[in-house]
């Protein structure tokens, strides 16, 4: 289920609680084949319900392989998206809708100008998708109504750019090709934010 108490954490205390996490690790590791992302998710493509108002996303790479000059890893992502839909009747009905996305890839990396600060980023993987509305109810034979759960694989490119030696700027387009629940879709979803190595 989606975790209803993230709708009510402030943004900015969220943000500065990871950054202050991601300073205390940098103190300890050295080799910087782990990565941290904090991103802002917006819906492009197919919709999925009426939930497409992009709350937060984080990311957790580590790059295990050098391939030449670039680098295969790992990464595990969490998005959450959150909308109220108005439901035009008397009375007026209003709807929570909430998705959480938990994506697992492989990457791979690789630089694109001769000082390595542009890269681009390859993945591929598998999506689960949770999708579900304030008033979730069980229908006549007992499944629920209101709660809906995806799955499908990824294809993902995007770029990043390093600003420091550990701090980089990152944008990424997947494309999640979902079956389940819900009718079949490919869902898009764009994330542009920050990251952090360590």
């Amino acid at each position: 289920m989606f975790p209803q108490q993230l709708t009510f954490l402030p943004m900015k205390k969220l943000f500065l609680t990871v950054c202050c996490g991601l300073l205390f690790l940098s103190a300890y590791s050295q080799d910087k084949n782990w990565s941290a992302e904090v991103y802002y998710p917006i819906s492009v493509g197919d919709s999925f319900g009426s939930s497409n108002e992009g709350l937060i996303g984080v990311n957790l790479g580590y790059r295990f392989a050098n391939l030449g000059k670039g680098k295969l890893g790992a990464s595990l992502d969490a998005i959450w998206f959150s909308t109220t839909f108005t439901n035009d009747s008397d009375p007026i009905q209003e709807l929570d809708y909430r998705d959480f996305f938990l994506q697992a890839k492989v990457f791979f990396e690789t630089p694109l100008t001769a000082n390595e600060k542009l890269l681009f980023r390859g993945s591929l993987g598998w999506a689960y998708q949770d999708a579900s509305r304030s008033r979730a109810v069980f229908n006549e034979d007992g499944t629920i109504e209101g709660l809906e759960i995806n799955t499908g694989p990824i294809l993902g490119a995007g770029l990043t750019y390093a600003i420091s030696p550990r701090w980089f700027l990152a944008a990424q387009t997947d494309f999640m090709f979902m079956f389940g629940e819900s009718p079949n879709r490919t869902i898009g979803l764009t994330k542009i934010g920050v990251g952090f190595k360590f």
